[in-house]
């Protein structure tokens, strides 16, 4: 075969390359595209239904997810469970839930993140919530991202969890749990001022904000600009 054969067939072969890299490049940054739209409509749709406070279970909507509440009630500090390996700031500690009883109904609520001692075998000194409190927050479903399963390993309470599961959950505390809960942003107590925890909310909608998406779409188009560019210099240059 002669050089020049092998020369076209070289150029035919980085053509072919190009076009693969760059089809992939391009699906890449489309697919972010798409991320970023469905968090803007996540984002708007919790933003409307939080625009309304729900004072009492039975007149929570049929729409749960985004749900802005307020419930009076009592939690049940005896049943304290740690959500382990969650990190704020560059801090590793746990995101702390109680269960809570409104409208003598439970409900899960997270309170927030708090810090873990030096050592795994201390936990983090919770405190005792008597008295009767209320609880504003946002409605959720357990998910990937946040979800409680019940550690076989753990005795005792508080108990340490790794993920989350209801049903682990209510055989664990002997509660029945709602299917969903609650991301408390303010625990008020009964003369209806603040109270502080010592847990800091840290729970968003959602992780990575439509922006991030976005930019990050653009980067993938603009480097699927630059494989073209090259490509068309070295072509037309005949390096390959």
């Amino acid at each position: 075969m002669s050089s020049s054969n092998i020369r076209q067939i070289r150029r035919i072969g980085f053509l072919v390359f190009t076009l693969a890299m760059t089809a992939l490049l391009v699906k890449l940054g489309m697919w972010q595209m798409s991320r970023g739209a469905e968090k803007e409509a996540l984002l708007s749709q919790l933003a409307e239904r939080s625009q309304q406070e729900v004072t009492a279970l039975a007149s929570l909507p049929q729409e749960l997810k985004g749900t802005r509440v307020k419930l009076a009630g009592q939690f049940d500090t005896s049943k304290s469970m740690l959500l382990d390996n969650q990190t704020f700031e560059g801090r590793v500690g746990y995101r702390w839930f109680l269960p809570f009883r409104s409208d003598n109904q439970w409900v899960l609520v997270e309170l927030g993140w708090v810090a873990a001692p030096a050592t795994r075998e201390t936990l983090p000194a919770l405190p005792t919530l008597d008295g009767s409190y209320s609880v504003s927050g946002t409605i959720d479903f357990p998910s990937e991202r946040v979800v409680l399963a019940h550690v076989e390993t753990e005795v005792g309470w508080p108990q340490r969890v790794q993920s989350i599961d209801i049903k682990s959950l209510e055989q664990a505390s002997r509660l029945s749990l709602k299917p969903w809960l609650i991301r408390g942003d303010v625990i008020s107590d009964s003369n209806g001022e603040s109270f502080s925890t010592g847990a800091k909310p840290i729970w968003e909608p959602v992780v990575m904000k439509p922006e991030k998406h976005y930019a990050y779409a653009m980067q993938w188009f603009g480097l699927a600009l630059v494989v073209v560019i090259g490509f068309g210099l070295w072509w037309r240059k005949g390096r390959i």
